[in-house]
């Protein structure tokens, strides 16, 4: 059984009365990853796929085993996978890219759990062709209520989240993407809440794009992966343009490359890339982390719902260690305050999910979010904290 260790995250035995619960948001790293980041930075920082020398090719060969490993871990193949600076920055790119001539009325389904990165860009996309956005509801459990019924002959695309970042509901997308294909309507899945707890369900989800961020999953900053179906790859241009992705150019013309890498301008990330994958090779080596992190949160659920002063939102039958609280008591930000007074770290506020928190009738709310480093005497020092801080306030 997986136990939270001071090898993988020395400040467990540094600092017992330290915890972090804002895990949805940026994992902390354990200690293997952050020593593939030195070794990276001392012995082999160059540019990949720029230089004939020794430590150029090193990078590069570094960079495209980091590929192999993370498309492993997805149960891709690695010309699947393409390289982003993030999440948000990969949902940008494919609403500019997606290959639809729009016609005003044209319909873009999406759910009301959007984070804001999958919201925006289609808002944006939408005032500029006067598209229509149409939005999948919740079911009072918090599940979204049958999305496939939603599609019309209109609908151009679909992009939802496979789990909130608010709530920790993970939701069934597969009638959702099912009935998407056989209409012959573009899915485009943010996987960024669910690859941490369920990477090989990525690979099998039947979308055109899955979308996700390194830093979520045990990685650093500055890593987005693009999971793309061959079948919408292939018509896609580059998103932008400039080194690394063409085989010839002119003053006036250019030839692109044809693979995966077209995607990909400028130079790598690979510090990223490496840190990623050293990542999932000790999730593996961890594997049933996953189930230590379900029972964690049944338990702080258990917890927290014996609480009158608090309410935990709903998150459907199957989640992520993430839920939310809140008080008609006290403030999430007073909530969240006095949390940091006491060395316990939580985020409160909207998440960027405005519009899921409206729909609920909430202005904030204080989220917990589990992770590697979680252990059973944290969620007993939360727990009791929060008893105080309803105390002091209420």
């Amino acid at each position: 059984m997986y136990q939270p260790s001071s090898d993988d995250f020395p400040w467990l035995a540094d600092e017992p009365d330290y915890a972090y619960f804002d895990t949805a948001a940026t994992c902390l790293v354990p200690t293997c990853v952050r020593h593939a980041v030195d070794r990276y930075l001392l012995d082999t920082h160059a540019n990949a796929h720029r230089g004939s020398y020794a430590r150029s090719r090193e990078a590069t060969q570094q960079l495209e085993q980091g590929r192999q490993t993370l498309a492993k871990w997805f149960q891709i193949q690695p010309d699947q996978l393409a390289f982003s600076a993030s999440t948000t920055q990969a949902l940008n790119d494919l609403a500019q890219a997606v290959p639809i001539a729009w016609q005003a009325g044209d319909e873009i389904l999406l759910s009301i759990a959007e984070h804001h990165a999958n919201l925006l860009p289609w808002q944006r996309l939408a005032q500029r062709f006067d598209l229509k956005l149409r939005f999948i509801e919740l079911t009072p459990e918090g599940d979204l209520a049958t999305p496939e019924l939603l599609l019309t002959e209109r609908t151009r695309v679909v992009a939802v989240s496979a789990a909130s970042n608010v709530t920790g509901a993970v939701f069934e997308l597969a009638p959702l993407l099912r009935a998407a294909r056989q209409r012959g309507v573009v899915s485009i899945v943010d996987a960024a809440q669910l690859a941490p707890h369920q990477p090989q369900k990525l690979g099998l989800l039947d979308a055109d794009a899955v979308v996700c961020s390194a830093h979520k999953f045990y990685g650093v900053t500055g890593l987005g992966l693009l999971l793309l179906a061959p079948r919408f790859a292939d018509q896609l241009s580059p998103f932008r343009v400039g080194g690394g992705i063409v085989t010839k150019v002119t003053r006036e013309h250019a030839e692109y490359l044809s693979d995966v890498h077209r995607f990909e301008a400028g130079t790598p990330n690979t510090l990223a890339v490496i840190a990623a994958a050293t990542a999932t090779e000790w999730l593996d080596r961890n594997a049933d982390l996953s189930h230590y992190l379900d029972t964690q949160r049944a338990e702080l659920s258990h917890l927290l719902t014996h609480r009158e002063w608090l309410q935990v939102l709903p998150a459907g039958p199957m989640q992520t260690p993430t839920l939310s609280l809140v008080s008609s008591s006290v403030h999430a930000h007073d909530l969240a305050a006095y949390l940091d007074s006491q060395r316990i770290e939580a985020r409160a506020g909207h998440h960027c999910a405005q519009p899921l928190l409206q729909y609920l009738g909430h202005s904030g709310v204080v989220r917990i979010a589990l992770g590697a480093y979680t252990t059973p005497r944290h969620l007993e020092r939360l727990v009791s904290v929060l008893d105080e801080a309803y105390e002091l306030f209420s």
